[in-house]
């Protein structure tokens, strides 16, 4: 460490580093996906407006020439121009172009010239999430004919529902409560629900709360789960746990037993419930070996909160001494 940086400041940077670092995890998959989504649209643009040059001009060969024209004052590969143009053609309307699917698979299924076969290329490489080498394999294959003969040909566009690792945090920033550094579990828990509607928007789309210190009974012992939701889109509770302090493994073992009452009891239609433990720090490593089998339904996350001014604290001590 450098010499000339105090541990206060060290410690600031810590902070810093790690929230970036779960920002990037977080968010670049998402972004490159976006990046790659607005691709396809631009080039379904550059085609559009190609094709729109062509039908206004009567010469059978005008095509040609505008691409190799364009080629060389755009920079860009004739061959790429052709497919751009081939890729409006085939897909004229702009909402039938799946978002799901990079400009990458694009370039594979419009080489596809049945329709039917094509359509049902597109839904399964969402569907089934095929990355561009599965699919380029799948045609190879004649997935298509194979379902045709089994009859398991679906051309409906699956809905795309977020998995639980996209769902939650590693830190949640609950700036909008104020509470003291040494603040107990049940402080923590009566401003969330104060603040309930910050909440929901900080943990994202999809939380329905139920209920706060709910009941279960275990081995003819009553226990009490700090925070109770519905997930809408995962469609499963989930089971939210605070701790005020750092996390340990019994916190683990709690929230294990809570989930095989909610398992044991769930609706048919509804996937296995997941817990969240939101705690001041953790380490991974500890996580991952104590949830055991249930590690994919336990989830481990920091909270950050804001702190009193030194005038707040100062106006507490003084209505104390009153």
């Amino acid at each position: 460490m450098d010499k000339t940086q105090t541990p206060a400041k060290q410690d600031n940077y810590v902070d810093l580093l790690r929230d970036i670092k779960s920002i990037l995890k977080n968010g670049l998959t998402k972004a490159y996906k976006a990046v790659d989504n607005i691709k396809v649209q631009t080039y379904w643009q550059i085609g559009e407006r190609i094709a729109r040059e062509e039908i206004n001009q009567a010469r059978a060969d005008y095509g040609k020439e505008v691409i190799k024209k364009l080629s060389h004052d755009l920079e860009l590969h004739e061959r790429t121009l052709y497919r751009v143009l081939k890729f409006y053609k085939i897909y004229p309307i702009l909402t039938t172009v799946l978002s799901e699917l990079s400009w990458s698979h694009y370039l594979i299924l419009v080489d596809v010239n049945n329709q039917e076969q094509r359509r049902f290329y597109e839904i399964f490489s969402v569907k089934e999430s095929w990355s561009v080498r599965e699919l380029k394999n799948r045609i190879k294959n004649k997935e298509y004919d194979k379902a045709n003969r089994e009859n398991i040909i679906s051309t409906k566009i699956p809905i795309q529902l977020p998995s639980p690792n996209e769902v939650f945090k590693e830190i949640y920033n609950w700036n909008f409560i104020s509470l003291e550094k040494r603040h107990s579990e049940k402080q923590l828990e009566d401003a969330l629900l104060n603040n309930i509607q910050q909440v929901l928007l900080e943990f994202g789309s999809g939380f329905a709360f139920l209920s706060r210190q709910q009941k279960i009974l275990i081995n003819n012992q009553w226990h009490k789960i700090d925070l109770l939701f519905y997930h809408i889109l995962l469609k499963c509770h989930i089971i939210v746990e605070l701790k005020a302090r750092e996390l340990n493994t019994g916190d683990i073992e709690q929230v294990t037993r809570y989930l095989t009452y909610f398992r044991e009891r769930k609706l048919p239609e509804d996937r296995d419930p997941i817990a969240l433990i939101v705690c001041k720090s953790y380490e991974k490593i500890e996580v991952y070996y104590s949830a055991g089998k249930d590690r994919d339904d336990i989830f481990v996350a920091q909270y950050k909160i804001t702190l009193p001014n030194e005038q707040e604290i100062s106006e507490k001590l003084k209505s104390y001494k009153k």
